[in-house]
């Protein structure tokens, strides 16, 4: 994988992992308002759910051709998929319980981001590369 395209795949993951987590924790607290300023579309479940599947979609396309072409350690693969496991467990078990929701999402947001980083030193002191 090219040195920009890791590093752009990286930071765009980490960042949407980010995203999701602070979508689901703040919505709670804007309801009310969001249909007022014309972004009620952030309460659609199909919304969260899309933010799930670019966080996933994003990992998987940097952590695994890192993983298979240049530094073959599952240890950021692992991570990624650990933090969206829990981003999603949040997703469809802890509605009413905020503080349970905000811990796993916290979590998960950071695990997805740790993956991230791990990914991107690993590719720097790799070999092959």
């Amino acid at each position: 994988m090219t040195s920009k395209i890791g590093k752009w795949l990286d930071a765009t993951g980490a960042a949407a992992s980010w995203l999701c987590a602070v979508h689901c924790l703040i919505l709670p607290f804007f309801i009310t308002l969001l249909p007022l300023v014309g972004l009620s579309f952030l309460l659609d479940e199909t919304t969260e759910r899309v933010f799930i599947g670019i966080s996933a979609a994003l990992a998987g396309l940097s952590l695994l051709p890192a993983y298979f072409r240049e530094h073959g350690k599952l240890r950021s693969i692992v991570l990624a998929f650990a933090g969206i496991g829990l981003i999603a467990l949040t997703h469809f078990t802890f509605e009413e319980n905020l503080t349970a929701k905000f811990i796993f999402l916290l979590a998960g947001a950071i695990l997805i981001s740790a993956a991230h980083f791990i990914n991107r030193r690993l590719c720097r002191a790799c070999a092959v590369c």
